[in-house]
């Protein structure tokens, strides 16, 4: 049970870890426990029926859906997972049909808590690049600067 009294740094952490452990594992009833009523998702008010949603259909897109935590930092509001999850596409997921794919993806959360919950959730990640396996190419190198001894232009003045 999640204790009713302000979170902390640490219990920010074990609350966080528990979602993406055994929140994501199944138990979609530990979002009541965790969500606020107002809970909003990437700005979209969607309170603990948001998450739960979330998992059922992460788990019916990849039943054997399993996630490990990166990175965590806490502050006394906030705590924000670099996490990493692998799962096989054999169900449906984002309106894409199974692929039978092996999927890697790698995301970032950031929670904020308010009072014994959380309140608001942003989150990147690269889903549907994994699941239809478009490669990112790799970034161009910058142009190294120029040693033109030009004068830059002149700024008019009035």
């Amino acid at each position: 049970m999640i204790p009713a009294t302000p979170f902390n740094e640490a219990e920010n952490a074990r609350v966080m870890e528990l979602w993406f452990t055994e929140g994501w594992a199944g138990d979609e009833q530990l979002a009541d426990q965790i969500f606020d009523d107002r809970f909003c998702n990437n700005g979209v008010v969607v309170g603990p029926a948001g998450p739960k949603r979330n998992i059922r259909n992460r788990l019916t897109g990849f039943p054997d859906l399993t996630s490990v935590a990166e990175e965590l930092i806490t502050t006394e509001d906030k705590a924000i997972l670099r996490l990493r999850w692998t799962g096989t596409h054999t169900g449906p997921y984002l309106g894409v049909a199974p692929t039978g794919k092996r999927v890697e993806v790698r995301g970032m959360t950031i929670w904020r808590f308010r009072n014994d919950k959380v309140i608001e959730d942003w989150t990147v990640g690269h889903i549907p690049l994994a699941i239809f396996g478009i490669e990112i190419p790799a970034p161009i190198p910058a142009e190294p600067p120029s040693h033109s001894t030009a004068s830059p232009p002149a700024v008019k003045t009035q």
